[in-house]
């Protein structure tokens, strides 16, 4: 989408960009301050929401500007939801929706709707009414100048897994199962091929047992 903006021969910055993203909590606290096993993480609850900050970084007391930007998230899973981000919006900013990276996963992105020149954006988002429902990436792509642009500046944030409400697991030889999410559930792992097994030998005692008639 941020190639659009350019010629095709008008390629972005291989450097490391002057720009970062944080989240901030709804308790205020960053993301990146309350990491579980290294990770910044949304939840645990539902539809909590978030303040996603783009900012300019700082040096040599100047703050790096900007005058264009897109942001977009989305989830690890395309049947999954990726939040969504809430209305109003700040000024000169618009929001679309589209494909994402050609799936049949449908996002939000906002992005500058004027040349407005700026070191920080700030917008609200709201985690997804399922939880979990997998890892969510924040992505910019940001515009200093005309035909200056970086591309993949991310941050994602991971899920706490539940605990799986289940004490005893010594009718599970394989240990509990794990959703697609990586999270323990209160089934047996390989349950199903112990089901195939208990119904293969349910069949072959039914047919001995019609040999000896």
């Amino acid at each position: 989408m941020v190639k659009d903006w350019f010629p095709s021969d008008v390629k972005p910055q291989a450097s490391k960009p002057p720009y970062v993203l944080d989240v901030i909590s709804p308790d205020g606290k960053s993301v990146l301050d309350d990491m579980y096993r290294g990770e910044p993480h949304y939840g645990p609850e539902q539809e909590l929401t978030y303040t996603i900050f783009l900012n300019g970084t700082h040096s040599d007391n100047v703050t790096e500007m900007f005058t264009g930007f897109m942001i977009y998230v989305y989830n690890e899973f395309e049947d999954e939801e990726s939040g969504h981000f809430v209305k109003p919006l700040p000024a000169g900013v618009s929001m679309e929706e589209c494909h994402f990276n050609q799936t049949s996963q449908w996002i939000e992105y906002v992005e500058n709707s004027t040349s407005t020149n700026r070191s920080s954006l700030q917008v609200k988002w709201k985690s997804p009414k399922k939880y979990p429902a997998g890892k969510i990436t924040i992505s910019a792509s940001v515009v200093k100048e005309q035909g200056v642009y970086w591309e993949g500046i991310t941050l994602t944030l991971n899920h706490l897994c539940p605990l799986p409400g289940c004490t005893d697991v010594e009718d599970c030889p394989h240990g509990l199962a794990k959703t697609k999410f990586g999270c323990q559930t209160c089934e047996c792992a390989g349950a199903g091929s112990n089901t195939v097994g208990f119904i293969s030998l349910l069949v072959i005692v039914f047919t001995l047992l019609s040999n000896l008639r």
